[in-house]
């Protein structure tokens, strides 16, 4: 696909238009979304999670200010998960919503970093990679946050989209024409549902 150049770049010379971000000069150009941006920030930090079976990552801005963000995996100093196996995992039975998980959720995560470092989040936004569960949703509504933006579903604990909705929290799917890409190439690489 022939990329057409902006208008302006006529009156540039070549030598200086090799120079420039290509994608920047094209008039199909699309500068991103703070939202975006945050999208893409949480599919990255979600890379850091231990978990065998979800990456999640989660941001909380206000005003277009990033305040705190987290992501899913075991406490500080305790053992990860990759490294020694999933403590769900039962004499070769995996025990789901049992409470064995060894990892606090990234919602749950950066709502202590922001705790911890002392950021008042009353107000806020979050966005997280995954839909939040009902023990995040309870967290999310006692500390004032007031929206909460998120790209993937999570098909557990339906209730939450009833419990924000009538407390008065936001809930929205994340959709961008500008992720597209982006996020389809990075569910083949990273999530795994």
């Amino acid at each position: 696909m022939k990329k057409i150049l902006r208008k302006w770049t006529k009156n540039v010379p070549k030598e200086v238009l090799k120079r420039m971000i290509p994608e920047k000069i094209d008039a199909s150009f699309k500068r991103p979304t703070f939202k975006d941006i945050l999208a893409e920030h949480i599919l990255t930090i979600s890379k850091r999670s231990a978990c065998l079976f979800y990456n999640g990552g989660a941001v909380i801005f206000k005003n277009d200010q990033i305040l705190s963000f987290g992501y899913n995996g075991p406490s500080k100093g305790d053992v990860h998960c990759y490294e020694v196996g999933c403590s769900r995992i039962v004499k070769g039975e995996l025990k789901e919503t049992s409470g064995l998980c060894r990892g606090s959720h990234a919602e749950l995560n950066v709502i202590g970093n922001a705790a911890k470092n002392g950021v008042n989040i009353d107000g806020a936004s979050m966005m997280t990679v995954l839909r939040p569960c009902w023990r995040c949703a309870k967290q999310i509504v006692n500390q004032g946050i007031k929206e909460v933006y998120y790209i993937f579903d999570y098909d557990r604990d339906r209730r939450v989209n009833d419990y924000f909705k009538r407390l008065g929290v936001k809930l929205i799917l994340y959709r961008s024409n500008y992720l597209k890409e982006y996020i389809s190439n990075f569910l083949k690489k990273y999530i795994k549902f």
